[in-house]
């Protein structure tokens, strides 16, 4: 659920409504608290919230993520993208004949195959740096036809979320000529060519100038240009919004001051809702794991994820809950809460090895959401830990047993639950020492390492669930390299075999069945416990129309196209509004 609030100023009884309306042109100032960090977005360095918002209103894309969460045509580049055979997949693109990069240069098969063959094989010498091989690794043949504006993509193996493939696609005779990944520290006009409505003109430390772009063939944005400015915090967007410095603004953290600040304005409206950003703890679960299944459990079992959710994210949106699953996030389509309440939820009267039990069954887990002291207790003695009344954990021999404990310190939302999870498992007796990096990236590496026992950090979804073939097995390759995220060091073939199953599987129904069983095994192993899905929030003034919410996706810049600038209307005045407004 999401909320949209309007500031409201004091008015008097005498004052006549003001009507808008959306006219062309003009310029609107957009500002962001998450710097772009290279030129492409399928290199770790340039694969960041940054990069991809900017580059999403110039990056063409056969399908992009609706407001909704789901991937949805995009017409202006794809006349039409059919699944015409599934033995062996085949997906026929049918490019928009009038698609040109901003150069005059035609959108052609070419920049497919060259994406595919950039991202297709995992990383050796010689490979280049990719941010994943998802779905690219799956295929075997690209063929153009039509001079180039039919693409026949082939699969080898049968990859459920083809949608996701080809997203900001790049011009392949500059990067054929440049390689793949450039030394750019931001987004280029020169490498970055235009496939959609705006262009990059101009790029500062502070401030990137998407015009109109000329050659543009579908319908002409509104306004003629966006201006971004980069703030170094959601206070600096807070005070520009109030001053109108900019107009519309999208901060990385939701914070009190800038959410008071923004409501409390008049003429300017809020929207919060959930992200697609889950914040999780995430534990060592590797077969050389210093941290056993039950082990795991009592550290589960020891944290109150109900006063986590109440105390550091109900105040911005109070339909956030505890989260659930290791793999849908909350809003996500597909997602169940879970059906009872933790204080119905079966706790075994003894440690197990196995804690089957603590899930329920018919498609919610219901793991407990508040400590059960005496289960943890239970598991941990029955690994052979002591402790005193009153004490922390230690071994049989006296040696203090210790979680280290690393956390992504560039997530506020982190960083303020660290504390508080680091003071909940110390009240139940673990002595936790916490280290903090600068990047949720940093503290994986961190914890696969083997450096830590445990990461807190978050993990960005998108309406595509092979996501969790990154996040939780090794068959992307080894933890930070061609996208895989597998930081717990999680193996388990049988899970394996249910998420590439389930990744496989082109009926949505079934694929949906097989990931529910994955996100059981999960948490039978508890690898991750999930604690809550991160808020997002988004402001703009009542003199921009045509503003829509993306808070489960990147594509925010996408939607810039319909944001027009309004402007009051004489009372006489009957000149229908832009389309949309």
């Amino acid at each position: 659920m999401s909320i949209v609030a309007s500031g409201c100023g004091a008015s008097g009884a005498a004052n006549t409504p003001v009507t808008y309306v959306a006219v062309r042109g003009g310029t609107i100032a957009f500002g962001m608290s998450q710097s772009p960090t290279g030129c492409n977005p399928h290199t770790p360095t340039g694969d960041t919230l940054g990069t991809r918002m900017i580059l999403n209103a110039v990056l063409p894309s056969p399908f992009y993520v609706s407001s909704s969460g789901a991937p949805t045509p995009n017409p202006n580049l794809i006349v039409q993208s059919e699944l015409v055979s599934t033995m062996p997949e085949t997906i026929v693109y049918t490019l928009n004949p009038r698609a040109v990069w901003s150069d005059g240069v035609p959108i052609t098969a070419s920049d497919f195959e060259y994406a595919w063959t950039q991202q297709r094989s995992g990383r050796s010498a010689g490979d280049p740096a990719v941010s994943s091989i998802a779905g690219y690794r799956d295929i075997s043949s690209i063929t153009g036809s039509n001079k180039g504006r039919t693409v026949t993509v082939i699969f080898r193996t049968t990859f459920a979320d083809w949608q996701m493939l080809f997203s900001n696609l790049l011009p392949a005779h500059i990067m054929e000529a440049i390689g793949w990944n450039p030394s750019c520290s931001t987004v280029s006009p020169s490498i970055d060519l235009s496939g959609g409505p705006f262009e990059i003109t101009t790029v500062s430390a502070q401030t990137i100038t998407l015009a109109d772009n000329p050659n543009w063939w579908g319908t002409p944005p509104n306004a003629r240009a966006v201006v971004v400015h980069i703030a170094s915090s959601s206070d600096q967007l807070a005070q520009w919004m109030n001053s109108g410095y900019v107009e519309v603004a999208q901060p990385g953290t939701v914070t009190p001051a800038f959410l008071s600040q923004m409501t409390s304005l008049p003429n300017v409206q809020t929207s919060v809702d959930t992200s697609g950003t889950l914040l999780q703890l995430e534990m060592s679960s590797g077969p050389d794991a210093l941290l056993p299944p039950d082990v795991r459990f009592a550290i589960a079992l020891s944290i109150d994820r109900q006063a986590l959710v109440a105390q550091q994210a109900n105040w911005a949106l109070p339909s956030i809950q505890v989260a659930n699953s290791q793999i849908y996030v909350q809003g996500q389509v597909g997602y169940h809460a879970s059906p009872i309440s933790s204080s119905d939820t079966a706790i075994p009267a003894a440690p197990t090895t196995t804690s089957t039990t603590l899930i329920g069954q018919g498609g919610g887990v219901n793991f407990p959401t508040t400590p059960v002291a005496s289960q943890a207790t239970a598991l941990m003695n029955a690994s052979g830990y002591l402790r005193s009344a009153g004490g922390t954990w230690h071994s049989a021999f006296g040696a203090p047993f210790t979680l280290h404990m690393v956390v992504d310190g560039s997530d506020p939302w982190v960083a303020s639950a660290a504390l508080m999870v680091q003071s909940e498992l110390e009240a139940l007796g673990f002595d936790v020492a916490i280290y903090t990096v600068n990047s949720a990236a940093r503290a994986g590496v961190v914890l696969a390492d083997g450096f830590a026992d445990m990461a807190l950090l978050s993990r960005s979804s998108t309406p595509f669930l092979s996501d969790a073939l990154a996040w939780y097995t090794p068959l992307l390759g080894p933890p930070g390299q061609n996208g895989s995220e597998n930081w717990t060091d999680y193996t388990n073939n049988q899970f394996d075999q249910l998420l590439e199953s389930a990744s496989q599987q082109l009926n949505p129904d079934a694929a949906a069945m097989t990931y529910a069983q994955a996100d059981s095994q999960l948490w039978d192993d508890m690898v991750s416990l999930p604690l809550f899905v991160e808020p997002s929030a988004l402001a703009w003034s009542r003199i921009i129309g045509g503003v829509v919410p993306t808070p489960r996706s990147d594509s925010l810049l996408w939607y810039a196209q319909f944001w027009a600038v309004r402007t009051p209307e004489p009372t006489n005045n009957t000149t229908p509004s832009l389309p949309g407004q």
